[in-house]
């Protein structure tokens, strides 16, 4: 073997333990051929499709993606009564039976360049205010999130798709199961604003923030 074969062998060698031993280069190709799975609603770029509910999800923290994975996984999510949305997600995301597999789908969509959502609503004093006194101590006054707090990024995400989550913290369709602590404080924070125009001019202006 001549030296300059056995230096390709020998990388070759290399990568293949890295991908045995770590699960990095696996992880990446998997969470691109899992994510087919997610096209449908979601659309090939993470960009979301209006005529299905799906919002933009590209760029989207992979901490967070996780999470919620993990809480259709596991019922928290997409399992209370009227929630039509949150089942056909729970339903979707059956493929992904192990950690490992929503690892990698997280980990692919976080990859993808983030978006902003195009349908925004005009941007109030208003909006900018009440974000500012009650949702930026979790989310950023930037709305990019905050890991340390399980605060996802709201920047730049479809206002169709907020509005529905806020809608569904207030009812009791997210935050109302006992473990789901983090949906539990968002319920509650919720019911901080004080009317359905302030919801609306929340929403409209953390959809506005660029991603």
């Amino acid at each position: 073997m001549r030296r300059s074969d056995r230096i390709a062998a020998g990388v070759q060698l290399a990568a293949t333990l890295a991908a045995w031993m770590f699960g990095a280069p696996a992880a990446a190709a998997d969470g691109r051929a899992l994510y087919a799975t997610c096209t449908p609603c979601h659309g090939a770029r993470g960009e979301g499709v209006s005529s299905t509910g799906a919002p933009n999800i590209a760029g989207m923290d992979a901490w967070y993606l996780v999470r919620q994975l993990n809480a259709f996984a596991s019922g928290v999510r997409g399992s209370q009564p009227g929630d039509t949305y949150g089942a056909a997600m729970k339903a979707a995301t059956a493929t992904l039976t192990v950690d490992r597999d929503r690892a990698a789908v997280a980990a692919f969509i976080a990859a993808l360049p983030r978006m902003r959502t195009a349908a925004v609503a005009a941007v109030t004093d208003n909006g900018r205010n009440y974000f500012n006194a009650i949702c930026s101590a979790c989310h950023g006054s930037n709305g990019l999130g905050n890991e340390s707090l399980g605060a996802p990024r709201l920047a730049g995400i479809s206002p169709a798709y907020l509005s529905r989550a806020l809608a569904a913290f207030k009812s009791g369709q997210r935050g109302a199961q006992p473990q789901d602590r983090l949906g539990a404080q968002m319920r509650a924070i919720a019911g901080m604003l004080p009317d359905a125009r302030t919801e609306q001019d929340v929403i409209a202006y953390a959809a506005s923030l660029k991603p």
